[in-house]
């Protein structure tokens, strides 16, 4: 739109300035034509008076013509031959064709448009009468154009500078025009952004049209009523999760009583069964409101700065009974600056090798990378187990799905959900892949850097 205006105000300028300054060369020519065919009439006269028989009073006058107008002047008489001269004539082919023309009795008055490039010689004629209408010579005045092309520059200058002025008003009325409708558009697709990734609420902006002033009233309604229900649903999770554990505290305590006095009884074992998942799945809510609570308005925690490794990784996790079936390698050596506090690292890799020990299969190996690449820290745990179907890698760290081939195996389908909420609120990505020639590949980027 702005280009538009502006390339519209400009080819507006141009079709007025073109024939204006058209108009001013062609009205100082004209003056000049005027004045100086009078100068040229008063030498005819003069040459007319003298006659053929006095040319000494003719020299006398262009002589004294000369010393004031400092203009070049020829007088022929009926057979071409001077009868009177003073200083040079530029172009002597032309004012022989000029004087021929003067001697039929045809005055060549006209000037060519005086330009701030014209050359400043411009010759005019006029026939010279004695007593009779038929030209018995006649004369040449050399028009010295200097000072009319110096006036046309200097309306031109005044003119294109005007206009000059005037596009410069344009554009600065077009830039505040522009930012005026704008700025708020900016600021609506700043939201907009912010919208889809469920972050941030708009507060209305009193700028621009009306019509976007409204907008920006209800887009800031909007994300005020979506910030508020996301607030709600987090403290309901934490809520919900810290009121049902007292309870199942209480359950659990009640099953060991019954497990006690019938260890063999298959309906207290499947009870104790279940009790264990909804233990786990509450864990892995809390985990989740817990990370979206400590999380800023713009989805980003407070984070620190450690150093730590793959193989600091790995061998934190060989010291777990609960993963020692699981073999952990460390693919890379170097430390690492990883922008998030050490506990949300070692949860995000602790999931990632727990889920190994649980779908990887009988004898698993989880292999550890951490490196850093352009100003990020990332995280690879892969895996050789059967992985997943490509149509499937989408879904992962949805909130309580699970692989059809992992339904029946222990887990709440929580797990990734937790990673990617640690994940998001320090600010980084979770990627997904198929590995070669089997299992999982998930990398997690970071801030980060290495540690020299």
């Amino acid at each position: 739109m702005l280009i538009g205006l502006l390339l519209l105000g400009g080819v507006s300028l141009v079709a007025v300035l073109v024939p204006l300054l058209g108009a001013l060369a062609s009205a100082r020519t004209q003056a000049l034509v005027l004045q100086r065919g009078a100068a040229l009439d008063e030498i005819v006269a003069v040459a007319t008076t003298a006659g053929d028989g006095d040319p000494v009073t003719l020299q006398r006058y262009l002589d004294r013509f000369f010393e004031v107008h400092g203009e070049s002047v020829l007088v022929v008489d009926g057979e071409g031959g001077p009868v009177a001269a003073v200083g040079e004539v530029p172009d002597p082919e032309r004012a022989d064709r000029m004087l021929l023309s003067a001697q039929r009795n045809l005055p060549q008055y006209d000037l060519p448009v005086v330009l701030p490039w014209s050359p400043s010689a411009q010759p005019i004629a006029a026939p010279v009468r004695r007593g009779s209408e038929v030209a018995q010579g006649g004369a040449l005045l050399v028009v010295d154009a200097a000072d009319a092309r110096a006036d046309v520059t200097r309306s031109w200058s005044i003119a294109v500078g005007a206009a000059l002025v005037l596009l410069g008003a344009l554009v600065v009325f077009s830039l505040r025009f522009a930012d005026w409708v704008l700025r708020p558009v900016r600021i609506l697709d700043t939201a907009a952004a912010e919208g889809a990734e469920g972050t941030g609420v708009l507060p209305a902006v009193p700028l621009g049209p009306p019509e976007i002033q409204r907008l920006s009233r209800s887009v800031a309604r909007m994300t005020q009523a979506r910030e508020e229900a996301l607030q709600r649903q987090r403290g309901l999770v934490a809520d919900v999760s810290h009121q049902l554990r007292n309870p199942l505290t209480a359950m659990r305590y009640r099953v060991d009583d019954l497990l006690a006095d019938d260890p063999g009884s298959e309906a207290v074992t499947a009870l104790d069964g279940d009790l264990e998942r909804l233990s786990a799945t509450l864990d892995r809510l809390l985990a989740i409101a817990e990370v979206e609570q400590r999380a800023s308005p713009e989805g980003v925690a407070v984070v620190g700065e450690h150093v730590t490794s793959a193989p600091a990784l790995a061998a934190l996790f060989r010291q777990r009974r609960d993963l020692d079936r699981i073999r952990i390698l460390a693919a890379t050596r170097g430390e690492v600056v990883v922008g998030c506090r050490r506990s949300d690292l070692e949860d995000i890799a602790f999931i990632l090798v727990e889920n190994v020990g649980k779908y990887g299969g009988p004898s698993p190996t989880a292999t550890i990378a951490l490196w850093a690449e352009d100003g990020r820290a990332l995280l690879r745990v892969a895996d050789d187990g059967p992985g997943l179907p490509d149509e499937d890698l989408g879904r992962v760290g949805t909130r309580f799905w699970r692989a059809e081939p992992h339904r029946s195996l222990p887990g709440t389908g929580l797990g990734h959900a937790v990673l990617g909420a640690i994940v998001h609120a320090n600010g980084g990505t979770v990627t997904v892949s198929s590995g070669r020639p089997s299992g999982l590949v998930v990398t997690v980027a970071l801030a980060g850097s290495s540690w020299s």
